[in-house]
């Protein structure tokens, strides 16, 4: 199974193959009207178009991902962050990675702690998930990991608390 990143590139790859046919097809019919473009047009358009699909898709990234989530799926915190090889990012800053919450998979314990998961979702990167103990009286929170229980700390500030208990702390 290919990775996200390679579908990137095919995508990319595949948008320059498009407009290396446009542009072929638009020199060849203003040739017939006496018309010659610069040589350059070809190799400039095609490198245009590969730049303007990579940032459109790297800006589209969030809205897709967040679009195909059920409607129970509330995301808790946004990412941002640029790197050396889409340095537009660092200028206008892009959402490269989320964490959500799934509140249809919340379940109460009877004695007011809610358990459920929080999903770390990234850019190329496989999802992560975190399972939470969320004590909404005592305003704590803990991680879940292998079945056991981690030590209870404070809720205050956590953005997975706020989201489901609707308050800071």
């Amino acid at each position: 199974m290919m990775s996200g990143m390679a579908w990137d590139i095919i995508g990319m790859i595949a948008v320059g193959i498009g407009m290396a046919a446009v542009v072929y097809a638009a020199s060849h019919t203003l040739r017939k009207a006496g018309i010659w473009l610069p040589r350059w047009i070809m190799p400039a358009g095609i490198g245009l178009a590969m730049l303007g699909f990579t940032v459109w898709n790297e800006y589209s990234w969030y809205s897709r991902v967040t679009d195909q989530l059920p409607a129970s799926v509330e995301v808790i915190e946004t990412g941002t962050g640029g790197k050396a090889w889409r340095p537009w990012a660092f200028v206008v800053p892009m959402v490269t990675r989320f964490a959500a919450i799934d509140r249809a998979g919340m379940v109460d314990d009877g004695q007011g702690v809610r358990r459920g998961q929080i999903l770390f979702v990234e850019r190329w990167q496989p999802t992560r998930y975190v399972t939470l103990d969320i004590d909404c009286d005592g305003a704590r929170l803990r991680a879940v990991a292998d079945q056991r229980a981690s030590d209870w700390r404070p809720g205050a500030g956590d953005p997975a608390f706020a989201a489901i208990c609707g308050k800071e702390g």
